[in-house]
């Protein structure tokens, strides 16, 4: 399948369950759906074989979850030379990964994965309380039941402690014994994951926006692959700030995504630009850094941005009016 019918196909898979999308056409970018319903906001990388995620674009990923609350995640349909197999939950760089049809069942079908790989096979991990009292139930002391497993006592009891993966024949046979599954689904959409919120600007430019920004009281996390350079953060709102030298179609191209984004996360965006004339695109200003220099402090910061969108809305009215 090509990639953009892939990522058309997974987009429709989100919709189709209540979700409202948007998408990022970026070369290299580190998702390309942001997706969100009443309970889940969801960053989503679509590749056609996942291992050409980078680490890079998976850190980033996990920066925008951390930041957002949210879950990321990569959809892709093989790994090597292997497809990804339907109802298991594969990894990239501490990232869920799942087959589009994988997908699909848990957002249409309400039916969470329990199975994962990892090298050397197909893993489960097991409900240990439940384990452990299914065992006494049916009167197996640990031997007999690590026997009929074909495991260790040693396994046994680091199953029923929660503290190892369970293989999935072995899992399989413990279902099979007990007549109850014992294997726990994975929440795929909702992961929690751990991210490197440090930020180390790449240009003179960035710097000085980073520091200027942080002056006023924003915390300032570096993006590198996304429509927008850097989150600007202050409790509980968050900024996608574009940074750029001077307006190009590249930065109206980029900015007009923020703005699609921005709907899905309900989050505000802004480009600071060295050169340019302050203006709005798709409800994102762009605002020249000397305009920035001069502003005091966040909520200055954020009464400029409202005011500059409310102008661009009248001015859209009376466009809209003139025409009538």
């Amino acid at each position: 399948m090509e990639r953009e019918k892939l990522v058309k196909a997974v987009e429709r898979i989100f919709r189709t369950a209540g979700f409202k999308t948007s998408r990022v056409e970026l070369r290299g970018g580190c998702f390309d759906i942001a997706a969100s319903s009443s309970l889940f906001l969801l960053f989503v990388k679509v590749v056609t074989n996942v291992d050409t995620v980078s680490e890079e674009q998976a850190e980033d990923l996990k920066r925008l979850a951390k930041l957002f609350n949210a879950t990321p995640m990569i959809v892709g349909l093989k790994t090597k030379n292997a497809e990804l197999e339907e109802g298991v939950v594969y990894e990239r760089f501490g990232v869920y990964t799942l087959s589009p049809r994988t997908l699909s069942r848990v957002l249409l079908e309400g039916e969470l994965p329990a199975i994962f790989a990892e090298r050397g096979g197909l893993y489960v991990r097991v409900n240990g309380e439940l384990l452990k009292s299914l065992r006494e139930k049916h009167g197996y002391s640990v031997n007999e039941l690590a026997g009929l497993l074909g495991v260790s006592r040693k396994s046994l009891l680091n199953y029923e402690r929660g503290e190892q993966a369970v293989s999935l024949d072995v899992a399989i046979r413990m279902e099979e014994l007990f007549d109850e599954p014992v294997a726990e689904p994975i929440n795929v959409l909702r992961a929690e994951v751990e991210a490197d919120l440090s930020s180390k600007p790449e240009s003179p430019l960035e710097k000085e926006v980073f520091t200027r920004l942080e002056s006023l009281g924003l915390g300032v996390v570096k993006v590198k692959r996304a429509p927008f350079n850097a989150l600007s953060k202050e409790n509980h709102l968050t900024i996608l700030t574009g940074i750029d030298e001077r307006k190009t179609r590249s930065t109206v191209k980029r900015a007009e995504m923020v703005a699609e984004v921005g709907r899905i996360v309900n989050s505000d965006g802004m480009f600071i630009l060295k050169k340019t004339r302050t203006e709005v695109v798709g409800e994102v200003p762009l605002i020249p850094k000397e305009s920035l220099d001069e502003i005091r402090d966040v909520d200055e910061l954020i009464n400029l941005i409202g005011e500059l969108k409310k102008r661009l809305r009248e001015m859209d009215g009376l466009t809209s009016s003139g025409r009538g």
